[in-house]
């Protein structure tokens, strides 16, 4: 008779996550910075994008969604930034294939990244990743980690195993899986504005058909509380239905009856419940020698805004199969339909939240309609524009949403194929090509009387993309003994891209409502193709000492075509090595501290040059002047001929430039206390980018205005601790608890030779910029003048003075970043909540800043009172030097002229509109029931789980602009900017998983 008993892994040191290349490790053996997170937790409150639904899981990972809208880019950064000019976000790989996720800007070409400030905001492509069809995700920080992948993972990555085929524990062969998820959405945040003041200016009254822009009219009530605003019904007016509003306290004067004044509430009016249907369906089945999965997926959301929606269908193929005990292979197919109707944002005279807020309290953009469709209530008869400023100055959002329509529809395709091949035990040979191929089709309508585009306008805007990516690789293991063990990886890597992208516009339209080009009088077209490639050949050697000691090196030589011809190869290599302390102490089987690991790890990695950096090239000419969208040739003169203008690009080629580098180094120690009850993981990391790639300012002489150059340097430092326990584990009981924290300093060592800002993205008057000295992302702008000892100077009249220099007035980057999650289960309930921190990181509020101009913020409902600025009164010394006296005590009238002078955020400086953007947010809420399986023995159901789910239900912030999670430009470099950004959103509903 043999006894045989089985024990719990409960420190989970032989599980395997997949890293580099698709290969499973076991974590015991990392040296470095690794994190997974498995797909429930990715869908565990009914996230439907991949990426954000990673906000608060990961030390280390910054996510910033850009808005509540449907289909909102998100941006990812790992660690800080490490390119000052490119592109910081981490690669995404599935199932061992990268995919792209570009961040496409919408218009014309030739303004470049202009367009970030105005148009949509796009998705950012990995949107398209269906959360249901993922396993796990394992995400990958440090360049060590990454090291094999060579520049395409220079900021980190993010790989993703799909679900894949077999019985998966139900022991009936074929089984299917359905999952469903009904959420409603609301607005969680919107701006402060003041309900108080009517249109107007200087206290009085501007009739609905004046063009004035501000809320500088009369208050409802007089000083005595008494009710003076009515409207005349005598008094007819197109733009409002109870006619003229007059000021008066004795209405019985005007011999006929008034109509009492009550405040339009613009926004609470305008925005609507949105919801959100998602539907997920597989069949999956297999036996010992392969498996398959089939799916399908369907997210259908309707926003927040009227008429703005996003739709994704997915459907999805995987399989693996053994053909012989020397061959398998393996494969899957995705395809993916997404898009929809997109809002109008940023700096744009369509832009909805522009005119949304800009409203005053005496004006209803709905004209007492309660359909979004109606057309009364934002054009007239004639064709003319209904809006708050008698048809002139911006779109009303009814106009917006029904008028001027941005629509998008992506097809994709992306997929690999997988050859593996074992001639002897010890060796393992893989061949794995994988394609990535989409386009991305969108068309843009202004009506004519659009107030961007009076004459109409058109655009269709094609994006085409695809890569090859084709790896070759062979694993030798070898286990000389049992206190000696290794691997050797060998391999080789082919990557070629090609994007295109076709643009066609038609302005001035001749038949309203007739949107094709053919009936636009002028028409500008722009083609653009890129072609890149690189090669690469790899290698990685894996030894582990007596269950203890493990070393990796690792090895990449690539060769990239933006390089010169003669000098296009580099090598990135890495070291990295780990020590298993309980083992030689004799702990493993100690209840206190059972596992201990100390890890230090080493790499270089990089990026390449932009593409055709090289040399000079001809573009058609444009001029923009950071605010519109400026002017493109060809344009018609007086007699309607258009000319095409083709001038030299304004950078000057550089034929010898190196790609920039990364070297890092990290260490860290892993622990488990007390059966893994208690487990920590804890890492300080250094960074440092040099052979930055930055367009540095050149002399006009030369014919242009700059050149790449390899110079500048950015360095990055910091600490990342993981924190799991499990205070309580019963039977029936169980509580677990998740911290994750991180703490990051991103600073500008260098730029080029002369230069101590560079631009990164905003607007001239407040601006993001890499400034050296200051941490990557500093807020830069108008400031108020200080003495040395930074107090702020007050003239005579008691007011503060501005500053003739602009400087840093902020900083972007959070203090640290966490999240705290829990889940606590008894039989079969569970309850799982995630809180996402940020502490501090500052938000340039333009929004504010411009309401503050047209009487609309809430800052301005003090208006004819007065303060004392703090700061100090000043002279000047014969030398013009200053000279602090004493502190201010002179009052100051806050009035009209100084809200729409110094204190606005057109006139006066931005830093008094930057606000600290910390928040504490419940982000994900889930409360499940699932049916215990013994009650569903006689059924074909083998389980099924019912919850309750919410995202954002809860923001505690002082920032008084939008949700602080948010994003003017997108996925981009230049975050910490807020202007007429969309508001962010709550979401609560049911989840239902039936699994067969």
């Amino acid at each position: 008779m043999v006894n045989v008993s089985l024990e719990e892994d409960v420190l989970g040191l032989d599980e395997v996550v997949v890293t580099a290349l698709g290969v499973s490790s076991e974590k015991k053996k990392h040296a470095y910075a690794v994190q997974d997170v498995s797909g429930d937790q990715i869908t565990a409150a009914g996230n439907n994008n991949t990426m954000s639904a990673l906000s608060g899981k990961v030390a280390g990972l910054q996510v910033i969604t850009a808005s509540g809208a449907p289909g909102a880019s998100v941006y990812l950064e790992l660690r800080g930034a490490t390119s000052i000019t490119g592109d910081n976000q981490p690669l995404f790989v599935v199932d061992g294939v990268p995919i792209d996720n570009s961040y496409n800007l919408s218009g014309t070409p030739d303004q470049g990244s202009n367009n970030l400030l105005q148009s949509v905001d796009n998705s950012n492509r990995a949107v398209d990743i269906n959360p249901d069809d993922i396993a796990a995700i394992t995400v990958l920080k440090g360049p060590a980690a990454t090291a094999l992948y060579g520049i395409r993972a220079a900021h980190g990555a993010i790989i993703i195993t799909s679900k894949k085929g077999g019985s998966a524990g139900s022991g009936r062969g074929i089984h299917a899986t359905y999952s469903s998820n009904l959420t409603w959405e609301t607005v969680n945040k919107t701006p402060d504005l003041q309900n108080q003041f009517v249109k107007g200016s200087t206290g009085a009254i501007r009739n609905y058909e004046s063009s004035s822009s501000g809320s500088w009219g009369p208050s409802i009530n007089d000083a005595n509380g008494t009710l003076q605003l009515y409207w005349d019904p005598e008094q007819t007016t197109d733009f409002n239905q109870y006619g003229q509003l007059v000021q008066t306290t004795s209405p019985d004067t005007f011999g006929h009856s008034l109509i009492p004044f009550t405040p339009y509430d613009n926004v609470d009016q305008f925005f609507r419940t949105g919801h959100t249907f998602e539907n997920n369906i597989s069949l999956s089945g297999g036996g010992d020698n392969g498996g398959f999965r089939i799916s399908f997926g369907s997210l259908r959301q309707d926003g927040i805004v009227p008429l703005a929606d996003f739709n994704r269908y997915t459907a999805k193929l995987a399989g693996e199969t053994r053909i012989s005990s020397k061959f398998s292979i393996a494969g899957s197919v995705t395809y993916i339909n997404s898009g929809g109707t997109r809002t109008q944002t940023g700096s744009n005279l369509s832009g909805l939240m522009l005119d949304l807020l800009r409203t005053p309290i005496s004006f209803d953009n709905s004209n007492g309609k309660d359909d979004p469709i109606d057309p009364s209530a934002y054009i007239f008869a004639d064709g003319t524009q209904r809006n708050y400023r008698g048809g002139v100055g911006y779109d009303n959002p009814y106009w917006t949403i029904n008028q001027n329509p941005f629509q998008d529809d992506v097809n994709r395709v992306y997929g690999f194929g997988e050859v593996n091949y074992s001639p002897w035990s010890w060796l393992r040979i893989t061949e794995r090509l994988g394609n990535d191929f989409y386009s991305d089709r969108r068309t843009q309508q202004f009506a004519i009387n659009s107030r961007a585009y009076t004459a109409g306008q058109i655009f269709l805007q094609d994006y085409f993309y695809r890569h090859v990516n084709n790896d070759i690789f062979a694993t030798a293991t070898k286990d000389f003994s049992d206190m000696f063990t290794s691997s050797l990886t060998l391999g080789s890597n082919l990557y070629s891209r090609t994007t295109e992208q076709n643009y066609v516009q038609g302005d001035n339209l001749t038949v309203p409502d007739f949107y094709n080009i053919s009936n636009a009088a002028n028409v500008l077209s722009r083609n653009y193709v890129e072609n890149y490639r690189t090669m690469a050949v790899y290698g990685s050697l894996d030894l582990g000492i007596a269950n203890q000691l493990y070393l990796t090196l690792t090895g990449r030589n690539e060769q990239s075509s933006t390089l010169p011809e003669s000098d296009n190869a580099f090598f990135y290599p890495s070291a990295s090595a780990s020590w298993v302390f309980t083992e030689p102490l004799g702990l493993s089987n100690s209840k206190i501290l059972p596992y201990g690991k100390i890890r230090a790890s080493w790499a270089q990695v990089g990026s390449d040059a932009p593409t055709y950096a090289l040399q000079n090239y001809y573009a058609q000419t444009t001029a923009a002047d950071g605010w519109t969208s400026g002017i493109s040739f060809p344009f018609p003169d007086r007699d309607g001929t258009s000319t095409t203008a083709y001038s030299t690009s304004a950078t000057l080629g550089n034929p010898n430039l190196k790609p920039e580098q990364v070297t890092s180094w990290e260490v860290g120690v892993d622990l488990r206390f007390l059966n893994n009850r208690i487990g920590l993981d804890v890492t300080y990391y250094d960074s440092k980018s040099t052979d930055q790639i930055v367009p540095a300012p050149i002399a006009g002489s030369t014919g242009f205005q700059q050149q790449y150059l390899n110079t500048g340097s950015i360095e990055n430092k910091g600490w990342e601790v993981a924190l799991n326990l499990t205070p309580v584990k019963t039977k029936d009981w169980r509580w677990d608890i998740g911290l994750n924290w991180s703490k990051n300093k991103s600073e500008v060592l260098s730029l080029a030779n002369g230069v101590d800002v560079l631009f990164l993205g905003g607007f001239e008057g407040s601006a993001i910029y890499a400034v050296v000295g200051e941490q990557y992302g500093s807020i830069y702008g108008g400031r108020w003048l200080r003495d040395g000892d930074g107090n702020i100077l007050i003239d005579d009249a008691g007011y503060p003075v501005q500053d003739d220099q602009v400087g840093v007035i902020g900083d972007i980057n959070p203090d640290w970043i966490a999240g705290l999650n829990t889940t606590v289960s008894w039989k079969g309930i569970s309850v799982y909540a995630l809180l996402d921190i940020r502490q501090g990181g500052d938000i340039w509020n333009g929004t504010k800043g411009a309401l503050t101009f047209f009487g609309r913020s809430d800052l301005t409902s003090n208006r004819g009172d007065s303060t004392i600025f703090q700061g100090y009164n000043y002279t000047t010394d014969a030398d013009g030097n200053i000279v602090t006296e004493a502190p201010n005590a002179t009052y100051a009238l806050l009035d009209q002229s100084w809200y729409q002078g110094l204190g606005s955020g057109f006139n006066g400086p931005a830093e008094q509109f930057v606000e600290d953007g910390s928040y504490i947010k419940l982000k994900e809420l889930s409360i499940t029931y699932s049916i215990n399986p013994k009650a569903l023995s006689k059924t074909p159901i083998y389980g099924l789980d019912i919850s309750f789910i919410g995202r954002n239900l809860w923001l505690n912030t002082d920032y008084t602009g939008v949700d602080p999670e948010t994003s003017l430009t997108g996925a981009n470099n230049s975050q910490g900017m807020d202007y007429f950004n969309m508001p962010g959103t709550r979401s609560y509903g049911v989840s239902l998983k039936l699994t067969l």
